[in-house]
Parts: C-alpha cells; structure tokens; sequence
C-alpha cells in the first residue's frame, strides 16, 4: 500500500510540474531563433531559404569554450581542426583547407563585419573574434549570398555581440596546466543610451614544452535613440594574442610516448593585435528600412613560420576603413527587396624575412633564400554593389534571387 501511494505521489506530481511547463511554456511562448548573417538584418530562422545554423547564448554559456572549434563542431557540415593555442583550420561543406587558399574560402566576421580585409586573411583568424561573450554564433554552410563578397565562397562564421543594456557578471576560473581565466559582463541601461563592457582574459601554460599563450578581449557596446528616429548600435573591440606555438610531432608512433608533450620547435611564437571599432544606424525612410554600418579596423600580426623549409619570419598589418549599406522594402506582392553598396579602403604591408639558411634538399636550399622574401606596400580599394529578392509563395515554394557585383584593385610597392 506505502509503494503504491508513493508511485502515485510521484506520477501526480511529475504531471503537475508537466502540467505546469506546459502552461508556462503555452504563456510565454516559444523563443523564435533569429539570424543576422544572411542577410544583415534581424529575421527568424524558420523564414531563411539557405542552410544556416544558429548556436544561442544559453548554449554558448553552457559550453564555456576555450576555443571556438568547441563550440563550431556541434553543428552538422561543420568541421574546425584545433591546432597548437589559438590556431585552427576549417572545414565547412568542404575538405580541411590548409594554407594560402584556406583563408580566403570562409568568411569571419563579428556582428557582420569581417575581422580581416579582403586579401589579408589569415587560415587562423577566428582567434580575432570575442566569441567567449557572444550572445550567438551564426554559421552559413555553402556560399554566401548576394550581402557577402570576397571570402564567403565556402561559408560564413558570424559572432553576434550581446545587446548592450543591463550587466552584472563576473566570473573567474583555473584549471590544470596553469590555465586561468576571467571573464566579464558590465553594463548599464540609461533608458535612451544603453552601453556595454565585455571582458575576457585567458592564460594557459599548454601541455607541450613552451605552447603556453595569454590572449585578452575587450570590447565596449554603446545603442543609442536620436530624437529624429535614427538608432545607433555600435561598439569597439581589442583582441591581443601572444603565443608559444609547438610544432608537428613527427615519427612513428610518436603519439604514445613521452615526444607527444615536447616541442620540436620552442622558438615558434605568434603575436597579432586586431582592434575595430563600427556603428550600425538603421531608421524607416518612407517604405524603405537603412541599414549604415561603417567601421574602422587595425591589424598587425608577427610570427615564425615554423611550418615553412627555412622558417621565415612574417610581420603584416593592414587598416581599413569601409562602409555597409543596404536598404529594404516590401513590394506590393508580398516579395521584399534589398538594395546595396558596400565600400573599402586599406592600406597594408607585409615584410618577411628568413634569418638563417634553408636546411634540407638542393631544390629547397636554392629556392628558398636566406634573406628578405617580401616587402611590399599595398593599397586596395574595393566597392560593391548587389540587389536581393525574396519571395515566398503559398504552395510551399520560396524563391531567392541575387546579384553581385564587386570590384576591387591593388596597387603594389615593392621595396
């Protein structure tokens, strides 16, 4: 009698919490999912006719990343190899792309705008985004639509930011192999301005021989209302990185003994700074929603190409300044139409030297010099322009049309 009152007990109970969630669930309704990175403006995910996957903040909190590859790899076509610290090579609907032509067949951006220019990517440059704090992580399996250019070819990585607003969260963390970590939400809502600090600080000995790093992200978010309409959405972001990179294990077996934790190349280091700073606006003009987004960015990157016959040292940056504009309208048939132009100057440089001779076969000793590689001067402008219809019918059947156009030029000075 005592078991059978108690299985009733819990069964009546478990239905009335069911009962409860349910009602809760039936008030509150359920969060629709939203995506920025096809077509840069807020929409719900069920309404987006391209494959995209989106990874929201309370997801992102339970997983608490170190690396974003933690994080990318729950997602189907997706596919992020972590290298050495902070490094990583990407795979998206395609094979692990490595080198030269991995960089520029994905494109990374934060909150919409690509942490690098086109031209000056880097296969590792997802270490460029605050990711730690992000309020979601957006991915575009296959090649981007008629918003994006250059680089989107394969797919698309985009980091959206938290809004700013009210903030109080610290949180501080250690780990084996003399990992720590601090990270930091701070903001405030002053009705019509609203702002934003986000912190993370990250330090980690590695379990190699010398492949420790320390990396800290800062970014401060501002939104504010003017009085004729216009909304202001903008922020800055600072990530530095320093980094002792461990080279290829080599050997047969070399994973099971004690050679997997050396470092077969100690001198190997990477150092890159990356700041940008944007303001996106955005008001109702007649039947058209604009959207203005124009942003400033700052990189400079020094490392050994320890992976390289003679390993030879690179020292690029590159700043820019450009604009994204766009604009939306509902036509009479239910179909919206987007019209755009996109704009960007920058002006970068790369020297690479190699301070000691090629070791190895004659091929690569007489190739592969002693001495200074490059050293050039670059200034690129590129402009775009691009329309996009959408329409959806009641059979079922959505339609998506798209143009781009896109221009860009180089001009050299080798020194």
């Amino acid at each position: 009698m005592v078991r059978t009152l108690l299985h009733t007990g819990i069964a009546t109970s478990l239905a009335l919490i069911a009962l409860s969630a349910s009602a809760q669930q039936a008030a509150d309704g359920i969060e629709e999912i939203t995506v920025t990175s096809n077509s840069r403006k807020s929409e719900g995910l069920a309404d987006i006719n391209a494959a995209v996957s989106v990874i929201g903040e309370e997801e992102l909190r339970s997983i608490g990343h170190t690396h974003l590859q933690e994080t990318l790899n729950r997602l189907p076509g997706v596919s992020i190899h972590r290298n050495n610290g902070q490094e990583s090579l990407t795979a998206i609907r395609s094979p692990v792309l490595t080198g030269a032509g991995a960089c520029g067949a994905f494109l990374v951006a934060e909150n919409g705008i690509p942490v690098r220019s086109s031209g000056f990517c880097n296969v590792n440059e997802m270490f460029d985004l605050h990711a730690e704090n992000a309020s979601s992580v957006e991915v575009v399996r296959g090649p981007g639509s008629a918003f994006w250019g250059s680089n989107a070819v394969h797919g698309l990585v985009n980091v959206v930011l938290p809004k700013a607003g009210d903030a109080r969260q610290v949180t501080l963390e250690q780990g084996p192999r003399g990992s720590q970590r601090i990270k930091a939400q701070l903001g405030q809502d002053q009705g019509n301005f609203k702002q934003l600090l986000l912190v993370n600080g990250t330090s980690e000995e590695g379990y190699r021989t010398e492949s420790g790093f320390d990396q800290q992200k800062l970014t401060y978010l501002y939104n504010y209302t003017t009085s004729n309409g216009w909304e202001l959405d903008g922020g800055i972001t600072h990530i530095n990185l320093n980094q002792e990179t461990a080279g290829f294990v080599t050997g047969f077996e070399s994973y099971k003994g004690a050679s997997r934790t050396g470092n077969p190349n100690p001198e190997a280091y990477r150092d890159s700074k990356n700041t940008r700073a944007w303001t996106t606006l955005t008001n109702t003009l007649g039947d058209w929603d604009v959207v203005l987004t124009p942003y400033v960015r700052d990189i400079d990157m020094n490392f050994i190409q320890h992976f390289l016959p003679g390993q030879p040292i690179e020292d690029t940056e590159h700043q820019s300044i450009g604009l994204q504009s766009v604009a939306f309208t509902d036509l009479s048939n239910g179909a919206e139409l987007a019209i755009g132009f996109d704009a960007e100057v920058t002006d970068g440089s790369l020297i690479q030297t190699q301070p000691n001779p090629t070791e190895g076969s004659f091929f690569l000793r007489n190739s592969i010099p002693q001495g200074k590689h490059y050293d050039y001067q670059v200034d690129v402008e590129q402009v775009a322009a691009f329309v996009s219809y959408e329409q959806s019918f009641q059979s079922g059947w959505d339609l998506s049309l798209g143009l781009r156009v896109e221009d860009t030029n180089y001009e050299y000075d080798n020194g």
